[in-house]
């Protein structure tokens, strides 16, 4: 199917390209569902990093993980992503916990910081998924922040796509796909 109908949809398309060996960032973990995809996707000799705010995500995530060994799980913002020296593969789910307290969500200014670092470190070819919903009280002034920054990017460097589901009721949520060209 060309035409996605769920944002999963287009993660899985992107993680079956090859990136067995890779070294990937979960930086919001949640409930642990993207943290898996991503050491899937890189396979036993690649490393999986995840970030968040909540300690019920990383004991969670910790939970459904307990199968693999190849991953590190911080207690702490995305906005810390460049705790990891260098990647080639970061997914973002912006917004809440599901199933948690509501209040607790990404932010423009922490994402945005986060986005720069990330951006940064990493590696040509490697590729930034990222999810942003709406629903939540700051979601439409982070999302804006993202437009703007992602809008900024050089395009002699990164390729950016936005992809969104026009036709879906309760604010669908948009990915944006950006993936850094090689440079030799």
């Amino acid at each position: 199917m060309i035409v996605k109908e769920k944002y999963y949809e287009i993660v899985d398309e992107v993680l079956s390209h090859n990136f067995l060996g890779k070294i990937a960032v979960d930086a919001t973990v949640g409930k642990g569902n993207d943290t898996l995809k991503l050491l899937e996707a890189v396979g036993q000799n690649g490393f999986v990093y995840g970030f968040d705010v909540q300690e019920e995500a990383i004991n969670k995530t910790k939970g459904l993980l307990k199968d693999f060994d190849n991953f590190e799980l911080y207690l702490d913002s995305h906005a810390n992503i460049d705790r990891v020296e260098s990647f080639d593969l970061v997914i973002y789910n912006l917004g809440f916990l599901p199933g948690s307290d509501k209040k607790i969500t990404t932010l423009r200014d922490s994402t945005i910081e986060s986005l720069k670092k990330a951006t940064e470190k990493i590696n040509e070819a490697g590729i930034i998924i990222l999810v942003s919903y709406l629903g939540h009280e700051n979601s439409f002034e982070e999302r804006e922040g993202v437009d703007e920054f992602l809008k900024s990017l050089d395009q002699k460097i990164f390729k950016v796509e936005k992809r969104e589901f026009y036709n879906q009721k309760h604010n669908p949520p948009i990915v944006y796909l950006i993936e850094k060209k090689v440079t030799r």
